[in-house]
């Protein structure tokens, strides 16, 4: 690694722990032991650096959810593990970071969210395509449109929760995987569908013997 790699690293674990306001270039040279004049080398400023940071972090979470993906090349159900982990990512740092972004360092955070935004339809769109090339998506699927439509779906419903009234037992993730659960059931085909019961089944039963140990091993003695 490295000594930029380093301190692109280092730095994101500061944001990310403390926030983007409280970390100064200061602090970073100090934890990383360099001069604050070999910082202002690599990085023209602070702004870059936290672009880069923020992207550090991006990319490894699109390498955690491609390592996922590849698990279940032949089974729809991947959307819906890298869904969960998405998901969960959102209860911890991001949101938090990406919140701070565009309170503090609204360039940065236009620049980030274009990016992204651009690259999950990609991405997005190539999941699709791959599922659709083994008969899990129905072949009259307008794949572009469909990509479009679900990623404007689920941002602006994910952006709106706080103005949506809901059942009570209801909360903003479940009505959120709801919403893309059904929209993916809408594109499969019949085996598409029956892997996306059996997922949901398989992850319902889990969750009950979590929630009922004593249970399960009654059944496992049984």
């Amino acid at each position: 690694m490295s000594q930029r790699e380093r301190i692109i690293e280092r730095a994101a674990q500061m944001f990310a722990e403390s926030g983007i306001k409280s970390i100064r270039m200061d602090d970073i040279a100090r934890t990383l032991a360099v001069s604050k004049r070999t910082l202002y080398e690599m990085f023209a400023d602070k702004e870059e650096l936290l672009y880069l940071c923020i992207r550090h972090l991006q990319d490894r979470r699109s390498e955690r959810a491609e390592r996922i993906f590849e698990q279940y090349l032949d089974n729809i159900a991947g959307i819906f593990e890298v869904m969960q982990m998405m998901m969960n990512d959102a209860d911890h740092v991001m949101p938090r970071l990406i919140s701070n972004l565009r309170k503090f360092y609204p360039n940065v955070y236009t620049r980030i969210s274009e990016e992204v935004k651009e690259e999950s339809g990609r991405r997005l769109y190539c999941i699709i395509k791959h599922y659709a090339e083994r008969g899990l998506i129905s072949p009259h699927i307008d794949l572009r449109l469909a990509v479009a439509m679900l990623y404007y779906t689920t941002t602006t419903l994910a952006a709106s929760m706080d103005n949506i009234s809901l059942p009570a037992s209801v909360n903003a993730k479940s009505a959120l995987t709801y919403t893309i659960i059904n929209s993916f059931r809408g594109m499969a085909t019949i085996e598409g569908i029956r892997q996306i019961d059996a997922y949901f089944a398989e992850r319902k039963e889990r969750k009950a013997a979590q929630d009922h140990p004593e249970e399960k091993n009654v059944i496992d003695i049984i």
